[in-house]
C-alpha cells in the first residue's frame, strides 16, 4: 500500500467511530453487528463486545470477520468507505491488552472518567480486527473509484 492510501484511510477511519462487523456461525449463518472502533496507525481497528454476545461467540470459532465503515451522505458522488477482510484477535495477553486499551481510552477518554464504564471495560472482550484485505471506495474522486489492497495480518 502506498504511503498516501494508507494516510488517505488512516484520517477516514479517525473521521468516523462506528463499524459494521459481520461473522459466521458455526451453521453458516451470518451475523452483523454495529462496533464502535478506534484505530491505530497500521489500521486495525479496537473495539469491545460482551463474550456473551453473538459476534464475540462467533469470532471465538471462527476470527476471520468483514467490517464496513463509511461517511453517512445522501449523495451518491459523495459515497465513500472502506470494507476489508479482518482476523480478529481477543486480546488475552497482559501487555497487548493494555497497548489496545490505550488506543481505545485515547479515541474514547470518558472511558477513563466513568468508573461504572472503566470497570465493564475490564471485564468485556477487547479486540484487535486486523486487516487482511480492503477495498477503499471514493466516489468523489469519481464514480466507482475503489482500490484493493491484500495485506498481511501479522507484519501490515
Amino acid at each position: 500500500m502506498t504511503p498516501s492510501l494508507h494516510d488517505e484511510i488512516a484520517a477516514f477511519l479517525a473521521g468516523q467511530n462506528t463499524a459494521g462487523l459481520a461473522t459466521v456461525a458455526d451453521d453458516g449463518s451470518p451475523h452483523a453487528a454495529n462496533v464502535w472502533y478506534a484505530p491505530d496507525d497500521r489500521l486495525n481497528l479496537y473495539f469491545v463486545s460482551s463474550p456473551a454476545s453473538a459476534h464475540s461467540r462467533h469470532l471465538a470459532r471462527h476470527p476471520q470477520a468483514a467490517v464496513t465503515v463509511f461517511a453517512p451522505t445522501d449523495r451518491p458522488q459523495d459515497i465513500r468507505g472502506l470494507q476489508m477482510q479482518v482476523l480478529c484477535v481477543a486480546l488475552s495477553d497482559p501487555v497487548a491488552r493494555r497497548a489496545g486499551l490505550e488506543v481505545y481510552t485515547r479515541r474514547y477518554p470518558f472511558v477513563d472518567r466513568v468508573p461504572a464504564l472503566r470497570q465493564r471495560l475490564e471485564v468485556e472482550c477487547l479486540y484487535q480486527a486486523r486487516p487482511t484485505w480492503l477495498r477503499w471506495i471514493d466516489n468523489r474522486r469519481g464514480f466507482g473509484f475503489k482500490v484493493e489492497v491484500s495485506l498481511d495480518a501479522d507484519t501490515d
